[in-house]
């Protein structure tokens, strides 16, 4: 890179660093610290949801996944109307109403300990390995751009987004998430504009050449199970998977919980899925435009093999000018660093809310929150430097979440629309739930979108029916937790 390209670069570095520092000190309390005191403005808190999902694994793999195949994996986005039903009008509310730090507390209210204690459990397993592919993504770019091993840009990246984190907390987070998105959004603009004037006929060719090689086709309505993206595992699994990335994951549900209120809450999660959905259809046609530059200059390519992976940054690192090549690096950084200061938060906040009252007498105050951070930072670091094994990194995010994702959304929804549901039906039910996806990755060719579709079926079947073998909840575990009941009058 040029020295233009690293003062962009250090410049980006230097505002992220400055908007913690802002808020180092800041926090009088833990519900400071992890919930900005609930007076995050909505427009803030849907920036953050975006940026937290538009992670770099989805910057990196996205393209390179149209690149050598299609828009298909998008279908996912038309689950949205439904999804942002459930979210909006059965578990925003209910989070919302019973004021909680971590939502797992809910699950405890509504069945037991034990039950909340497996689900967070799960939760850490899931986020440790998604954070893991998001360090990992930006080493791709950054250890060709700089000359460094990928194993000190991992260190670095991780190093540095756990430091704002600790130093700034969830409104360091929210905030630097809000300018993260904007360097996102705006590189992505640039890239496109940039590839389409070195195609014949500008957007128009590119959409041309993409769109007769395949690289735009959308819709599969194939219904074999083993087929990874179709319509129908995009309406059902894509149902699942994004009320697990939207509705039961605290990284997201945690920002929207900052609002003032439900209502505010509700615009911010709407706001955030829709532009989201945008997001990631952008993300994509950047990989069918560099397919359509490729076409066009097949002299560039090269003889050597290149991974989906690789063909972005390939790009970036040859192709771009002087500036843009920093600005770039920078949207790769701004767009791994804000999910990666989400998850460690909302790391944090889960190990202190259902984790710590279990082992410690005293209450956990902001240092606490603080060391959590780091730890979590350095365990995820230390996991992503095997990141030349998870293939794809955007298909490695979505099996990881789908692996884990459609037994928590099954808990929670058995918990709040079934009152029969009993606490150990539960808990057999989750863990039942878990067990089957895992049995669907390791012994069936069954596509990874179905995980939680069928995960969350197996969740509802034998949590009720275990649930019937013994008496029903008594009247304060159910009343004013499932939907359509009130609470008990001492409440």
């Amino acid at each position: 890179m040029s020295g233009l390209d690293y003062i962009i670069l250090f410049l980006y570095l230097g505002l992220v660093c400055g908007i913690a520092a802002f808020f180092s000190g800041r926090q009088k309390s833990l519900k400071d610290y992890f919930m900005g005191d609930r007076n995050i403005p909505w427009y803030a808190a849907a920036f953050s949801g975006v940026a937290t999902i538009a992670s770099a694994a989805s910057f990196l793999g996205g393209p390179g996944m149209a690149f050598s195949g299609n828009l298909q994996f998008l279908q996912y986005r038309l689950a949205m109307p439904l999804v942002l039903g459930i979210i909006c009008g059965i578990i925003l509310p209910m989070f919302f109403r019973l004021q909680v730090y971590s939502i797992y507390e809910y699950l405890e209210r509504r069945f037991d300990f034990r039950v909340r204690l497996v689900a967070s459990g799960l939760f850490l397993l899931l986020k440790a390995g998604y954070l893991a592919i998001c360090i990992y993504a930006p080493a791709l770019v950054l250890s060709r751009t700089l000359g460094v091993s990928m194993t000190w840009i991992v260190i670095g990246v991780g190093g540095v987004t756990a430091l704002y984190t600790m130093v700034g907390g969830i409104k360091a987070v929210i905030w630097t998430d809000t300018m993260q998105l904007g360097i996102y959004l705006g590189a992505i603009v640039l890239v496109i504009s940039l590839i389409a004037n070195q195609v014949d006929g500008g957007l128009a060719g590119v959409i041309q050449i993409a769109g007769d090689h395949g690289r735009l086709s959308f819709f599969n309505f194939s219904t074999d199970f083993s087929e990874r993206y179709t319509f129908w595992g995009g309406l059902f699994g894509g149902t699942v998977f994004t009320i697990s990335q939207f509705g039961v994951d605290q990284a997201e549900v945690q920002r929207f919980l900052t609002t003032a209120n439900v209502r505010q809450s509700n615009i911010a999660m709407i706001s955030s899925m829709i532009a989201a959905s945008l997001v990631g259809v952008a993300i994509f046609f950047i990989g069918a435009a560099l397919f359509a530059f490729y076409q066009t200059h097949p002299e560039k390519m090269g003889e050597a093999v290149i991974s989906s992976n690789g063909i972005f940054p390939k790009f970036i690192v040859e192709e771009l000018p002087t500036g843009v090549k920093g600005l770039l690096v920078a949207a790769i950084l701004a767009a791994a660093m804000s999910t990666i200061s989400s998850i460690l938060n909302s790391m944090s906040t889960v190990v202190l809310s259902d984790i710590w009252p279990r082992v410690r007498a005293d209450v956990p105050g902001v240092r606490a929150g603080r060391g959590f951070t780091v730890v979590f930072g350095v365990t995820a670091t230390v996991l992503a430097s095997f990141g030349s094994r998870f293939g794809n990194i955007l298909e490695a995010a979505v099996l990881v979440s789908n692996l884990f994702g459609g037994s928590l959304v099954g808990t929670f929804l058995l918990g709040m629309l079934v009152r029969r549901v009993t606490a150990r039906g539960a808990l057999i039910g989750m863990l039942s739930g878990f067990a089957t996806a895992i049995g669907l990755w390791q012994g069936t060719s069954v596509a990874s979108l179905w995980y939680g579709v069928f995960s969350l079926a197996v969740v509802f079947v034998v949590g009720l029916l275990a649930s019937l073998l013994e008496a029903p909840p008594p009247a304060e575990k159910w009343r004013g937790l499932v939907v359509g009941t009130s609470p008990l009058p001492d409440d």
